[in-house]
């Protein structure tokens, strides 16, 4: 999913979706721009109601790629928790492909297993709002059990999520998660563990990824359904 993050209120919001499809790729925007006020194209994709097709990666996306011939290629996959080789989504949706100077990130679907079993990684996000969260970090390992708070006076969002081990905050759920987190929280039988903690040199918001694993309702799918629906 692509999603934007306003630069003055710092609402974010949905507007896309990028899928690889048929050895290309393919871009559509969701309806619901239609309500953000003053909302913008994103450049090269200035037809709201066209179905993009393209088999390579667009410009606006490849361009938030690192470059493999890099030096630091490897060592730059090693803090996403991926391989060498990894699809260019995969890249993507892990680093959230952000750039300076613009407000666009990506989002990676959740996989949901036809049986309702469901897993994804995330890394933790707003790190930096909550004291002593680095050093608590730090002091992880790989597969420690993690658990979820609410923290329903948020002022930014009521639904908002902590990450925390034995009652310390860690950080938050990535804010377009949250509704499918919250539908496995609720279904029961779910489990967060550390899955990868980069070191103080890494950026705040590459710092822990974690792992959750459980089950969603019957029929629930995440971003799908009218909320979700593209124009084309």
């Amino acid at each position: 999913m692509v999603a934007q993050q306003d630069p003055v209120s710092r609402e974010i919001m949905p507007v896309g979706i990028l899928e690889s499809a048929d050895g290309g790729f393919t871009f559509s925007y969701f309806r619901r721009v239609m309500d953000i006020g003053g909302f913008r194209p994103i450049f090269g994709f200035e037809d709201l109601e066209r179905r993009y097709t393209s088999s390579t990666l667009f410009p606006m996306f490849s361009q938030r790629l690192m470059n493999p011939k890099r030096p630091d290629y490897d060592s730059y996959l090693t803090v996403l928790g991926l391989s060498k080789g990894a699809p260019p989504l995969r890249v993507l949706g892990r680093s959230g492909g952000r750039r300076a100077g613009d407000s666009i990130f990506l989002v990676p679907e959740p996989h949901v297993a036809a049986d309702g079993s469901t897993s994804t990684d995330f890394f933790v996000h707003g790190v930096r709002y909550k004291s002593g969260a680095e050093e608590r970090i730090a002091a992880l390992v790989e597969d420690d059990e993690l658990a979820l708070r609410p923290e329903p006076a948020n002022p930014v969002n009521p639904r908002a999520l902590l990450v925390t081990r034995d009652g310390g905050e860690l950080g938050y759920v990535p804010n377009l998660l949250l509704d499918y987190v919250h539908q496995v929280r609720d279904a029961g039988a779910m489990t967060l563990r550390v899955a990868q903690v980069n070191g103080s040199d890494t950026p705040l918001n590459l710092r822990m990824r974690v792992r959750l694993e459980g089950r969603v309702p019957s029929r629930y799918a995440p971003f799908r359904g009218e909320e979700w629906a593209t124009f084309s």
